[in-house]
């Protein structure tokens, strides 16, 4: 081996190091410069993080896979439940609570581990991949860095939005969210390796290992995440075709690979569908499943795959070596073109904008990454020390990218992960108050969230009491003016919490896909006469609730501020408080429920 070949495989390590400690950042930063001592919570990045980490914890407590850990629901022979996203995709779960069971530690701390092993698979994974198309070691040094650290501006989110227009959908690395996409996404790019390799090898054994481990690994992610899975069918189709029109010699092998690798996957998907046919009646509003058959013009990902494929077309046409890749670089450009125009053909589209940011943007990367080597393998660097100085350059520019958005998003997200963290304390207190599971109604949004996640309490309501399909939208939205009732909140507070386009409230009356309409399609706006409708009929449930509907559910506890305490005289109405036990920001009340009169 020579020494520039072992020089490569240390430089390795430099871009596992950077990737794991942007990736770190946000985490040692609240447990460091936040309040002391830091309560064990993770940091969330992602506003969905929350509801994946209730799922986990429910797991490790041994509830059964199909649970709902919003309502309190799971599965029995006596009440049998529907089937959820989060049962269905059921491997990352499952991977994350075992050893976090075994091992004795809380979802909090197996969240904050997860994003560590996402980070380092995900370096990894990616640098092997350039590694075997390219041959090239610098390539595949800074690929990782380069792939991982831009693809949140390539999506046109975070920082980059940020400062254009002062507004954005995601921030951070979408690619870490936990544990969807996070756990699954190296293994998108491992197939993809194992894919590449079955197509170039000489032996048919090797045609026929390298095919079925792809072939398996396709499995995992059927049952891992919708948008990986879709994506790698997609992706895999658009490299089959274009090896075969590249190379018609080779075809059989090629359609040899690809029907080993797609025969596993519809074994997989067989089971995968029939799943999904015993879901929740409730989930495709809750997912905001769209019927259209309209193209889509406007992803930032598309736009730049196309100029990369258009790019490589144009000037990979040497050397034979170079030739041979391109059927990597073209499928990972047009990948996108498929994902957000798929619905042409099957009428269907679900929230596109998951492509977009966790897959779409980090392919198109991977392609240009291959499109330099494959112009630098050609000849096309007449000056190799410049171009190595430039790769060099490249990805310290990326990585510094990459610390403006981690801080960007740890900056902004500091406040809500301090009370996130001081909420541990109060909720695990409610949790062992009464068991088997007490129903905590905590009058802040953020505190509401965590629950789930933490012993084994459950929201009165939070954000995404309705993710898993248990309720259907009308039901969630009388669940929420109740929450409303009790916390002390008015017609006047819901009116202005409604024109402030506050994304809970926004959302729990009106529907995600109004309160943020990048989810979805065809979403109008809110209008000032609906605010007012939607505030006015606050106002009379309010004043209808009786015995029946204020007490369903019944309440354990209630976590309210301990300083400037809102008032509960609708809690008082139908519940009694003790004297109540103070845990640093937030007051916990034990509550019964009032005798009738």
């Amino acid at each position: 081996m020579s020494s520039a070949h072992l020089l490569g495989r240390k430089a390795v390590l430099l871009s596992v190091a950077a990737i794991l400690f942007l990736a770190l950042f946000p985490q040692m930063f609240a447990m460091l410069a936040g309040p002391q001592p830091w309560n064990g919570s993770y940091f969330v990045s992602n506003y969905d993080e929350p509801a994946y980490s209730a799922y986990v914890n429910a797991l490790i407590r041994g509830e059964p896979r199909k649970n709902d850990p919003f309502l309190g629901t799971a599965d029995s022979p006596q009440t049998p439940q529907p089937e959820t996203l989060y049962s269905v995709q059921f491997i990352p779960p499952y991977a994350i609570a075992t050893p976090a069971r075994l091992l004795g530690i809380t979802a909090s701390t197996a969240f904050i581990l997860l994003a560590a092993f996402i980070a380092v698979f995900s370096t990894m994974t990616i640098y092997r991949l350039l590694l075997d198309v390219t041959g090239d070691e610098l390539i595949a040094v800074v690929g990782p860095v380069v792939v991982l650290c831009l693809g949140t501006a390539v999506a046109f989110q975070g920082e980059l939005r940020n400062l254009i227009d002062g507004r954005l959908l995601a921030d951070f690395f979408p690619y870490l969210r936990r544990y969807q996409p996070g756990f699954a996404f190296p293994i998108f790019f491992l197939l993809c390796l194992f894919t590449w390799k079955a197509i170039v090898t000489e032996s048919k054994g090797n045609l026929v290992k390298f095919s079925l481990a792809a072939g398996a690994l396709f499995v995992v992610l059927v049952f891992s995440y919708f948008y990986l899975w879709t994506a790698a069918a997609a992706w895999l189709a658009c490299f089959i075709i274009v090896s075969c029109l590249v190379d018609r010699g080779r075809s059989k092998q090629f359609l040899t690979a690809s029907g080993l690798i797609g025969a596993i996957g519809t074994v997989a998907l067989i089971p995968y569908f029939y799943l999904l046919s015993l879901r929740s009646p409730n989930l495709d509003s809750v997912q905001l499943l769209v019927h259209t058959r309209m193209p889509e013009f406007a992803s930032p990902s598309m736009t730049v795959g196309i100029l990369i494929a258009a790019a490589a077309i144009f000037l990979v046409r040497g050397s034979e070596t170079a030739r041979a890749r391109l059927p990597m670089i073209v499928s990972f450009a047009l990948t996108p073109v498929i994902l957000f125009n798929q619905q042409i053909i099957t009428g269907r589209s679900l929230q596109p904008v998951h492509y977009e940011l966790f897959i779409a943007n980090y392919v198109v990367l991977v392609a240009a990454m291959l499109l330099a080597a494959a112009v630098r393998a050609q000849g096309g660097d007449t000056r190799p020390l410049r171009f190595q100085r430039g790769l060099v350059c490249l990805g310290v520019a990326a990585f510094g990218w990459g610390l403006f958005e981690a801080y960007g998003s740890t900056n902004r997200g500091m406040t809500v992960a301090a009370i996130r963290d001081a909420s541990v304390p109060v909720i695990s207190a409610a949790s062992k108050d009464r068991s088997p599971a007490p129903i905590i109604l905590a009058s802040n949004f953020v505190t509401a969230d965590f629950i789930p996640s933490v012993g084994n309490a459950r929201s009165f309501w939070n954000p995404h009491t309705s993710s898993a399909g248990g309720i259907g939208v009308a039901e969630n939205k009388e669940r929420f003016y109740k929450y409303l009732y009790f916390s002390g909140y008015t017609a006047k507070d819901l009116d202005a919490a409604l024109r402030a386009n506050s994304f809970e409230v926004t959302a729990a009356i009106f529907g995600s896909e109004r309160a943020l309409p990048s989810l979805g399609s065809n979403a109008k706006g809110i209008t000032a006469e609906e605010i007012r409708a939607e505030s006015a009929k606050f106002e009379a449930y309010s004043k209808g609730i009786d015995p029946t509907t204020a007490y369903d559910p019944l309440i354990d506890h209630v976590i309210v501020p301990a300083e400037g305490e809102q008032t509960l005289a609708n809690l008082d109405r139908w519940y009694t408080r003790d004297d109540g036990r103070d845990f640093g920001l937030f007051r916990l009340y034990r509550l019964a429920q009032r005798p009738a009169p």
